[in-house]
């Protein structure tokens, strides 16, 4: 059984999450932000899919002066109506932003650009040019937006995999789409263990404050998931046992925080084995982080499980290495890559390669966090990435791999 490093921690639990690709389903626009586009969309017709004016103004055909249409279309219709009928030349139509531009339209000239004159000899009204206008009002296809100028019928809209964002549900309307083929959330349950642990006020000596408890759900659902489930179990074999025979029966994927060490009081670990179709590792060859471990629990497709260390640093990096690869392959979004980055100061030699906090400082230029112990939560908050370190260390002025971290960056 192999002890994978980071990378192939990485790799592994991606190909995991592939093989079990969530389903897609069809869901209205504004139920898509934050979801992953389950594959590529493409435009059904042009954007803009009429040519329309870019300016509040008058369509002109030929040059001034212009004998001036009569408006009589007010409200929506006025946006169609602009564009109902050619313009003849010589003559001059009134024009909103976005309304159709009608047939032999030379160019649009806004309306502050515009004089209107009295009647003509016909009793015509008539439009000129301001003196004061610039010549680049009369260019041809002056203000007017053509179709198919942003986007041409048939073109990709959106690649699939991607985490769509407001700016894609607004252009995908403008496709004139009501709806998008989204991939369902993978389910994830949260176990927490430690009799140690309480959740309010202050530790006495012998007690932590529940740190994954206000941090984990947020986490999971930033990366993917749809948290259906929150428990605390006590550090029993029964009782973790029967959590995680219940968390597997309705959850794609089952986090544990603790309880994955070799001790008496570490139950996750051995009862994890005994539900396990599949171990794909039982150990990180990495610090922080490892006690993690990483199994199929209940046969195909069955539900995931990431037993994370019960320090929050280590726990926190698993979720870098582990977990947000897992749901990424699961939800067929690409990976983040490592980013190559200059060291800023000399980092020891360490035993097993290493994930520390890391900050960046002027430039490309990165050194390590203080406080990064496996128990120790302020480096991270202080931190830009992880910066990963070999076992024989880190040159200043070397080139070193940095991993961002599992949330938004500051």
């Amino acid at each position: 059984m192999t002890h994978p490093d980071w990378a192939e921690a990485i790799t592994i639990a991606a190909r995991a999450g592939a093989s079990t690709l969530q389903p897609t389903a069809a869901q209205p626009l504004p139920a898509c932000l934050g979801r992953v586009l389950a594959h590529t969309v493409t435009a059904g017709r042009a954007i803009p899919h009429f040519d329309s004016s870019a300016m509040d103004g008058f369509a002109v055909s030929g040059p001034p002066p212009w004998q001036l249409e009569a408006s009589t279309a007010s409200g929506a219709d006025a946006h169609a109506a602009s564009g109902a009928r050619p313009l003849a030349a010589g003559w001059a139509r009134p024009i909103l932003t976005g309304g159709a531009v009608p047939a032999g339209t030379t160019s649009i000239v806004r309306c502050e650009h515009a004089e209107v004159m009295g009647a003509d000899a016909a009793g015509q009204t008539v439009l000129r040019l301001r003196a004061d206008a610039p010549a680049t009002d009369l260019a041809p296809a002056r203000n007017i937006r053509r179709a198919g100028r942003e986007t041409r019928a048939g073109e990709v809209l959106l690649e699939g995999g991607r985490v769509l964002s407001p700016a894609d549900l607004a252009y995908t309307a403008v496709a004139g789409l009501d709806a998008l083929p989204v991939r369902r959330r993978p389910r994830v349950a949260l176990l927490m263990t430690g009799d140690e642990v309480i959740t309010a006020g202050q530790p006495a000596p012998g007690q932590v404050r529940d740190t994954f408890g206000p941090a984990l759900p947020g986490l999971v659902a930033g990366l993917g998931g749809d948290v259906i489930d929150v428990r605390r179990i006590a550090d029993d074999a029964q009782e973790t046992r029967v959590a995680l025979y219940e968390a597997l029966a309705a959850a794609d994927v089952v986090l544990t925080t603790g309880g994955t060490g070799h001790s008496d009081a570490d139950h996750v670990r051995r009862e994890s084995a005994r539900l396990a179709s599949e171990l794909l590792f039982p150990e990180l060859a990495m610090r922080p982080g490892h006690p993690t471990t990483f199994a199929q629990l209940g046969g195909h497709p069955g539900a995931w499980h990431v037993g994370l260390p019960g320090n929050p640093l280590a726990a926190m990096t698993a979720m870098r290495v582990v977990v947000e690869p897992l749901l990424c392959g699961m939800l067929g979004r690409p990976l983040r890559s490592a980013r190559s980055v200059e060291v800023a100061v000399e980092v020891r030699p360490v035993r097993v390669s290493t994930l520390m906090p890391a900050r960046q400082r002027e430039g490309n230029r990165w050194e390590p966090c203080d406080a990064r112990g496996a128990n120790m939560l302020r480096g991270l908050t202080e931190a830009d990435g992880f910066l990963t370190v070999p076992t024989a260390g880190l040159r200043a002025g070397e080139q070193a791999q940095v991993l961002d971290l599992p949330w938004p960056q500051r």
